[in-house]
Formats: structure tokens, C-alpha cells, sequence
């Protein structure tokens, strides 16, 4: 593991007056004094050095002005380098389109290549933002339940595709359940994508964070998916970017780009991603890296740290994360829901979790929690320590 991690992800690095002030999305700013937030994807830490030093560089030449629609060229170059450097995947800078976030990417993409009408299959449970972009676009969805280790039963998936099917969502690595899919299967995805005429959307949003011995797989990495995978990556996991809202989305060729950026309405100059923050993610991913290796160090021994306390509960099974920085212990036996045990766990042990409600995961949530680990052992361990002590079983 990297020597990093001994210096950069300690209990010093959190400036708990600026979180409480700026962490917002059920985390610190929103909570009373005192609660422990294991909410929000989104990490206690801040940002790296050479992106503060980068804003600082740019800023200092004066100008904030309107960027091209599709992203400045240096970050569509940096984003395309990205494949290549770490997925060793050959993608030209003019497959890439800059976007204010992941999240907003899904609900373009969405609307572009969905008609009203339209199905996405998706697996259950899985991140709400699939539903919320087919949602957007008039479609609805089919969902496929994954077991409690993630796995695909391939029978079931083929049989929900309909003529109605236009698209195959995929979250790669899975969020909540933190599967990082096999090329295997995601060889096995294409072939019925191919079978019956679908797009993918993969959703590769925690791709930086996979842990030892796995490494990610990316869906543009699987022979003959390229012409038919519109990708989605971002920053505000892997850096702590979430407030600079910023991310790309890697459609098939050029033309697909033009025209994304015709029906989606991005070409507008108003409606382009901030330069400021593509500024951020191009220091990120060229400059970053030593400083991620020492986060997913961390976040490694964080899972394990975490996963031991959770199998020490009356009532919680937990399947090890391969990837994300996120637990999905199941509760179910404890004989409570996941809202009632998180309203109590907020109340009494004065920690904040994520009940796994259909609303944001859908119906194979129920009886889950979700757990955030992107913060300090200490902060980490504390939360467990009250937990352990108001458990309610």
C-alpha cells in the first residue's frame, strides 16, 4: 500500500469547521452538532494540492470566460488520456463531451437516445439516477435483481428484454452493492446488446476506486462495444469534486457528439461545464495520482475496518465491497426497516446513515442501510462505537 496514506488521511487532514459549514446533501452542514454523517458519497477529505494550485494558476491569468460546448480541449485530451493511461483503451478527444456531472450526463443521455415510450433495463438494486434520466426522457424501466453478492442470473435478464427495450444500464462498479463486474459478464451484456439492437449506459463513476487485488474493467474495454456504450465518468468520488460539478460522458464517434450536443441542448454557450472546474478535473487526473493511490489505500482498510464491526451486529449480514467507498449491510434480520432503524441510529447513537428505500435504490434496497467510509478512522471508528452501543437488537 502506498506510503501516502500514513500522512495524507489522517484525523489532521479534516477541517471540521469548513465541513460544517460547506457539506451539504444530508452531511455535516445539514445535521445537528454532534452527528456523525456516513451519508453522501461524498469525502470528508479535501481536495489535492495540485488542484488548488492548478485553480490558483489559472485564475491568476485574469479571465473566466465562455468555454467551447463541448469542453476545452485540453480536457476532452485529458479525459481520452485517461483511457488510455489506465484502462489502456485507445479513445480520440473528440469522442468526449464535458458535462456538469455525472448526474446530469445520465438524464442528457437520456433524453438523446430514448424515445417516450421506451424501456432501460437495469439492475435492482442499483443508484436512483437510472430510473431519474429514463424517468426525464418519458421512458420507463425494467429492473433485474442482482443476489446479495451482485451476481447476474442470465436467464432472468434475457427474459425482461421486450421490444420495448432500447437501452441496458450498467453501473461498473456497482453502486450500492460495490460489484466490480468481470469482463466476463460485461462481455456477456454486449452480446445481448448486440442480440437485440440496445445501447449501454455505463455508468463508470467509481471506476479510481477498486480495491487490491481487482482493478476496474471498463465497458470500453470489451471487443465491439464502442459503437454501441455511451459512457459516463466524473470526479466527485475519486477527488472530492462533487461541488465543482464536473464530468464527461464518451459517446461512439464524432458525429454521435454533434449530435448529443444538438438535442441535448449543450450547444448553447450558457449551458456548457464550467472551465473553472474542467480546469480542476484535468489536474486532477494528471497530477493526482499519487494522492488517489494513498485514498484507495485508505479506503481498503476503511471496507475491512468497517465490515468487521458490521458482522459483530445482532441481525446485519454484509457481502465485502470489490469497489466504491460504500456498504449495503443487509438489516433484515434485525426486525426493523431500514427507515425506522436509521431514524433511531440518528436519534440515539447521533450517526446519520442512508435507510435503502425503493425511492433512491429501488425494491431489492429493502432491508438495507447504506454506510459511507470516506473519512477519518477516528471519525469512522467513533461512528461505530455508537453505533455498537444503541444498537437496537
Amino acid at each position: 500500500m502506498s506510503d501516502f496514506l500514513n500522512n495524507e488521511f489522517c484525523a489532521t487532514e479534516i477541517n471540521q469547521q469548513v465541513l460544517n459549514q460547506r457539506a451539504y446533501n444530508q452531511r455535516w452542514a445539514e445535521l445537528p452538532d454532534g452527528t456523525i454523517p456516513l451519508t453522501a458519497a461524498d469525502p470528508d477529505f479535501p481536495i489535492p494540492a495540485p488542484i488548488h494550485q492548478s485553480l490558483m494558476e489559472y485564475l491568476q491569468g485574469g479571465y473566466l470566460s465562455y468555454g467551447p460546448p463541448a469542453g476545452l480541449p485540453e480536457f476532452r485530451e485529458a479525459a481520452a488520456n485517461r483511457f488510455s493511461g489506465r484502462d489502456g483503451i485507445e479513445l480520440s478527444a473528440d469522442r468526449i463531451v464535458a458535462i456538469d456531472s455525472a448526474a446530469s450526463g445520465m438524464v442528457a443521455l437520456a433524453r438523446v437516445y430514448l424515445d417516450v415510450g421506451d424501456e432501460m433495463l437495469i439492475f435492482d438494486p442499483v443508484d436512483f439516477l437510472f430510473s431519474h434520466g429514463a424517468d426525464k426522457a418519458g421512458a420507463k424501466t425494467t429492473r433485474l435483481k442482482l443476489s446479495a453478492k451482485g451476481e447476474i442470473d442470465w436467464e432472468a435478464f434475457e427474459s425482461l428484454i421486450s421490444p420495448r427495450t432500447k437501452m441496458i444500464g450498467v453501473c461498473q462498479p456497482h453502486n450500492p452493492l460495490g460489484r466490480n463486474f468481470t469482463k466476463s459478464e460485461l462481455q456477456k451484456i454486449l452480446e445481448l446488446a448486440q442480440k437485440y439492437d440496445l445501447w449501454i449506459l455505463a455508468d463508470e463513476i467509481w471506476s479510481d476506486i477498486v480495491f487490491a487485488p481487482g482493478r476496474h474493467i471498463s465497458m470500453l474495454s470489451i471487443e465491439g462495444a464502442a459503437e454501441r456504450t455511451l459512457l459516463l465518468q466524473g470526479t466527485s468520488k475519486s477527488f472530492g469534486l462533487a461541488g465543482a460539478r464536473i464530468g464527461f460522458v464518451a459517446l461512439p464517434d464524432a458525429q454521435h457528439v454533434a449530435d448529443f450536443l444538438e438535442r441535448s441542448g449543450a450547444v448553447y454557450t450558457s449551458l456548457g461545464a464550467s472551465t473553472l472546474s474542467q480546469i480542476a478535473a484535468i489536474a486532477a487526473w494528471e497530477r493526482c495520482s499519487q494522492w488517489l493511490a494513498g485514498f484507495v489505500d485508505h479506503l481498503q482498510l476503511q471496507r475491512d475496518f468497517a465490515c468487521d464491526r458490521l458482522e459483530g451486529l445482532a441481525g446485519v449480514s454484509i457481502s465485502k465491497p470489490d469497489a466504491t467507498f460504500v456498504l449495503f449491510p443487509d438489516i433484515s434480520k434485525t426486525g426493523w426497516t431500514a427507515e425506522a432503524l436509521a431514524d433511531h441510529l440518528r436519534r440515539r447513537a447521533k450517526v446519520a446513515v442512508v435507510p435503502g428505500s425503493e425511492r433512491w435504490f429501488g425494491p431489492g434496497a429493502i432491508g438495507h442501510i447504506r454506510l459511507s467510509l470516506a473519512t477519518t478512522r477516528d471519525i469512522l471508528s467513533e461512528a461505530f462505537d455508537r453505533i455498537e452501543s444503541n444498537w437496537p437488537v
